[in-house]
C-alpha cells in the first residue's frame, strides 16, 4: 500500500478531499526524491515535502530539492519547515528527528491544498509507525 494512502486511512481521510494528485509526473518526482533522501540521510533523520501540482519541470525541480534536502539532512538539529518557490512550485519541507524506517514521505497537491496540514498528518503518522 502506498506511504499516501496509509496515512489517508490512519486518518479517515479521502485523497480528493486534500487535494493530492497521483499522475505521473508527480509519483515519478516523489520516488526520485524518496531514492535521495534514502540513500543520503544519516540515521535518525527524515524530511517531510510538499510540492504544488502542476510540475512542469519536473527533472529541474527534483534536482534544486535534492540540493535543498540534502542541506537540511546535514544543517545540523533539524529545524523549522523550510518554505519556498521551485520553478513555479510551491514548496514545504520539514526534516524531523526521528528514528523511523521511511526516510522520506512527500505529497503533491492542489495549490489550494493546506500543506503545513498534509505535512501534520504526515509526521503524526510517521511518529505512530517509529
Amino acid at each position: 500500500m502506498d506511504i499516501a494512502e496509509q496515512i489517508l486511512r490512519a486518518n479517515s481521510l479521502r485523497a480528493s478531499g486534500l487535494g493530492l494528485r497521483f499522475d505521473r509526473v508527480a509519483l515519478s518526482l516523489l520516488a526520485d526524491l524518496r531514492a535521495f533522501a534514502e540513500a543520503e540521510a544519516p540515521a535518525g533523520v527524515s524530511v517531510l515535502a510538499t510540492v504544488t501540482a502542476p510540475i512542469r519541470l519536473p527533472a529541474r525541480t527534483v534536482a534544486e530539492l535534492k540540493q535543498e534536502i540534502g542541506e537540511l539532512l546535514f544543517a545540523g538539529s533539524p529545524r523549522e519547515d523550510w518554505c519556498g518557490v521551485v520553478h513555479g512550485n510551491a514548496i514545504r519541507l520539514r526534516p524531523l528527528a526521528i528514528e523511523a524506517d521511511l526516510k522520506f514521505v512527500g505529497f503533491v497537491h492542489n495549490p489550494s491544498s493546506p500543506s503545513a496540514a498534509l505535512l501534520d498528518l504526515a509526521e503524526r503518522w510517521l511518529r505512530e509507525q517509529a
